[in-house]
């Protein structure tokens, strides 16, 4: 692979997508990476009569959905020793068991500050497999050389 560097990228330029297909049981391997045994992530038998997001389904953590989201900026910058400097993210609607998330992003703005502060912000997306909108982020990468 060879080594991104500012003066290469392009405003409008897309970032290599990943896809991820999620289960219950990648739900409870979450649950115990994260310590976080909510039962909405955990429990279908609660799920089926608390019903929490209207929906008698166990729905994804959401750091999850976020991994796979940054996923996609640290496959393409890390190789190139970059630096992700900051993320904000916001949950569109629960992801559910069986679906199959794909992960996008691309280059929003190029930021001239001087040799080893120039950065991007790069606009992130994530949609399941029905083309619906499940969570968006930015993150700006830092150029280090």
């Amino acid at each position: 692979m060879q080594k991104i560097t500012f003066d290469s990228i392009q405003v409008g330029q897309e970032l290599p997508s990943i896809t991820r297909t999620v289960s219950q049981e990648i739900f409870w391997k979450n649950a115990v990476a994260s310590f976080d045994y909510n039962p909405v992530h955990c429990d279908p038998e609660w799920v089926r009569t608390a019903q929490p997001f209207g929906i008698p389904e166990t729905v994804a953590h959401g750091m999850m959905t976020m991994s796979f989201i940054l996923t996609v900026v640290s496959n393409w910058a890390y190789p190139s020793m970059l630096k992700i400097t900051k993320m904000t993210s916001k949950f569109i609607r629960p992801v559910l068991a069986g679906w199959t998330l794909k992960c996008s992003g691309v280059i929003l703005e190029k930021h001239i500050i001087y040799p080893g502060k120039n950065y991007v912000s790069i606009d992130l997306k994530a949609e399941n497999h029905m083309g619906e909108l499940v969570a968006i982020c930015q993150t700006e990468v830092l150029f280090p050389d």
